[in-house]
């Protein structure tokens, strides 16, 4: 038996939850980004008070990631109470489904960086590792991004929540997609924020492109852990390491080679199982119960 939410206890089952959800992470997070935006940008209101709040809201420590999450919290407190609420974050901790598929959700994403920085070095770009001659610091940004860096702040609600109710809607495939095509508008505000280096003034194409594929990948590895977030948590984090770690995007063949590999990927996973349901009838045999 998992920890998931069952359909009787889904709030995001109706549209206008699933939309509420969107809207309600959107307007947490980018009210403390755009601020940001506006004061990296120089832009000014030429009213004192308004400006003077637009600053101070930077002052408010990073906290806008946390926007799905709370959304996720908030939703689900009001539809269920504080017993969704546990369940919800027990999902964190679900181990009911084979533990093999640990092994994608900590391996893959470093496994295809390394591949395409491998191809932009054959065809003669000279990465550069920001652990170079400091391999120890590896372990410790891994922890560092899995606490800080995202996963702990979004998946309680793109995964925990979103997720399901766009599957039974639209199917694994479609549902990945429109959920990765939020994610990363979502996003945007990131480029515009000098503090955010790994996206400040990157190009917006191919990460929207990046995180799309990524999320038809997770929905394969959630649909074949019983939407267990344990893996999502842990895939979102090697993800994010696996680019810092095996920096391929840096150079645009590099990047080229991840999107390639990524869309490669992506065919496998619906030439194996279709478009509807990314799941293999074992795993869906041994995984959670109820969703």
């Amino acid at each position: 038996m998992g920890f998931s939410l069952n359909t009787n206890e889904r709030p995001s089952n109706g549209t206008g939850w699933l939309a509420l959800f969107f809207l309600l992470t959107f307007v947490f997070s980018w009210t403390l980004w755009l601020p940001k935006v506006a004061v990296a940008s120089g832009t000014e209101t030429g009213m004192a008070a308004i400006d003077d709040l637009i600053v101070g809201v930077t002052q408010v420590p990073e906290i806008g990631a946390f926007g799905p999450t709370v959304a996720a919290v908030l939703l689900v407190y009001l539809h269920t109470g504080r017993h969704g609420v546990t369940r919800l974050f027990k999902r964190a901790i679900d181990r009911s489904f084979p533990r093999w598929w640990f092994v994608p959700a900590v391996v893959l994403f470093p496994a295809l960086a390394l591949g395409a920085l491998g191809v932009a070095v054959v065809l003669g770009v000279e990465p550069t590792l920001p652990w170079a001659g400091e391999a120890y610091v590896l372990p410790i940004a891994f922890v560092y991004i899995l606490l800080l860096g995202g996963p702990m702040q979004e998946e309680f609600g793109w995964r925990g929540y979103a997720l399901d109710p766009l599957i039974e809607r639209f199917g694994a495939l479609a549902g990945s997609l429109g959920l990765g095509i939020v994610w990363g508008v979502w996003h945007l505000p990131w480029f515009y924020m000098p503090s955010m280096t790994m996206y400040y003034q990157r190009p917006l194409v191919g990460f929207m492109v990046t995180i799309t594929l990524l999320s038809v990948v997770m929905t394969w590895v959630f649909q074949n852990t019983g939407g267990s977030l344990a893996p999502m948590i842990l895939l979102h984090a090697s993800f994010n390491w696996s680019l810092w770690a095996f920096p391929a995007i840096e150079s645009d063949i590099g990047g080229q080679a991840f999107i390639f590999i990524l869309i490669a990927l992506a065919l496998l996973i619906v030439l194996r199982h279709g478009i509807m349901d990314f799941s293999s009838p074992r795993s869906a045999a041994t995984g959670p119960a109820a969703r």
